[in-house]
């Protein structure tokens, strides 16, 4: 498996996320003023197949509160999360990733880069690939991304 080493410079006052495609009302947003926002506690292991992780406490938005924040189109159907890595994006259903978390905190302190802070995206029942580290933005779409979604090609699939 491929594995991505964190930004250079992950500081979340300066640090963004946008938002944009198929929406009314493009945004970019500060990862530190995603804290702002109202978030929520998510329990969470993110332990890939095979590996032990604890369940942790993070702290995040709704990715549905910042996507009501852009106004999707009507057609707006999926999207694509970019991590800072330019050569990993994961697609999602746009209702399933409505439910998820844009995560900012880890035990109450700034998620460090080596665990995908400052902004990791939590998704329920997610694959190991499907937790982004270092979201920089989220391209709102009207079908489902194809050879840009490059997450499944930089893991193994299960024998």
């Amino acid at each position: 498996m491929t594995r991505s080493e964190p930004p250079v410079d992950p500081d979340p006052t300066r640090w963004t996320v946008t938002l944009t495609g198929a929406v009314a009302d493009p945004q970019t947003v500060r990862a530190s003023d995603l804290a702002s926002l109202q978030t929520e506690f998510v329990q969470a292991s993110t332990a890939c197949g095979g590996e032990a992780a604890p369940t942790e406490r993070w702290r995040g938005v709704r990715v549905g509160t910042v996507l009501d924040r852009a106004r999707p189109r009507r057609d707006a159907s999926h999207a694509l999360v970019h991590s800072a890595d330019p050569d990993f994006a994961c697609g999602f259903d746009l209702d399933r990733l409505r439910d998820a978390h844009l995560v900012v905190r880890l035990d109450g302190d700034p998620i460090p880069a080596e665990r995908g802070g400052p902004v990791r995206l939590l998704v329920d029942d997610a694959d190991c690939w499907e937790r982004v580290k270092w979201v920089s933005r989220i391209d709102v779409r009207d079908e489902p991304p194809d050879e840009d979604d490059t997450a499944r090609e930089q893991v193994p699939a299960d024998d």
